[in-house]
């Protein structure tokens, strides 16, 4: 978690729109300036979860054991041990270890990979239940934007039409006194101001709106991958588990 917390570029774009509803912008505002803090964490927590690696090495050591009794039981089907059959099982014992020195190797591969997988399991459904969590305050985050929207959206619309009826007079203007015509300009061109203002408010309200609703359904794939990936470490760790204390003797 980094010490200090740098205020996110969104902030000042919404400060520009804060008059629409304060207490919705201030939700937003505490919710988006803390993601990617939360983001990067989530991001470090999931990148330095990894036995995938050991989990083969223990495949193929029992599968080492496996092809190489196999070979001896074939080595002794004829009733005989020749001298080079004799000398590949001396090459295999100095190469790989005898059986015996092999399970005691992926037993000892295996109560380490065990210990580290537990502790992924755990770290992850840690994630999972802070992701939970900050996926709720993204979807407040995204009706509050909604809600701000229509707002902006309210404005725009009535700065349009103030503008439509400013302009309108200016067309409609019959006098012959040139300062009442220029009164009327003036009026239309402060209308004109503010129905700009109001559409580049509105477009920051849309753009915030449209972002929130991918972002809510960006995490609600985040999190179905991540489920899927515990739920299979979970999976592959109590199988694991269940042979070797079902194997001992071995």
């Amino acid at each position: 978690m980094p010490d200090k917390i740098e205020e996110a570029p969104i902030i000042p774009l919404l400060q520009k729109i804060s008059d629409l509803s304060p207490d919705k912008i201030a939700v937003i505002a505490r919710t988006l300036g803390q993601a990617s803090v939360f983001n990067e964490v989530v991001r470090e927590q999931i990148s330095g979860m990894e036995v995938g690696e050991r989990y083969r090495e223990i495949t193929q050591a029992f599968n080492s054991i496996r092809d190489d009794s196999k070979r001896m039981v074939d080595q002794i089907s004829d009733g005989t041990l020749d001298i080079f059959e004799r000398a590949t099982n001396a090459w295999m014992k100095i190469a790989r270890g005898d059986v015996a020195q092999r399970f005691d190797k992926i037993r000892s591969l295996y109560l380490d990979v065990s210990k580290a997988t537990r502790g992924q399991i755990e770290r992850e459904h840690t994630i999972l239940e802070a992701y939970r969590d900050f996926r709720g305050a993204l979807k407040q985050a995204e009706v509050s934007a909604l809600e701000v929207l229509k707002v902006a959206e309210a404005k725009f619309e009535a700065t349009k039409q103030s503008l439509k009826a400013a302009s309108d007079a200016v067309s409609g203007f019959a006098g012959t006194e040139p300062a009442e015509r220029a009164r009327l300009e003036l009026a239309r061109d402060e209308e004109l101001r503010m129905m700009q203002n109001e559409e580049k408010r509105y477009q920051i309200a849309k753009d915030l709106a449209d972002n929130l609703t991918i972002g809510y359904n960006t995490t609600e794939v985040v999190m179905a991958r991540l489920l899927q990936t515990t739920s299979a470490k979970e999976r592959v760790y109590a199988q694991a588990v269940s042979f070797f204390s079902t194997n001992e003797t071995v």
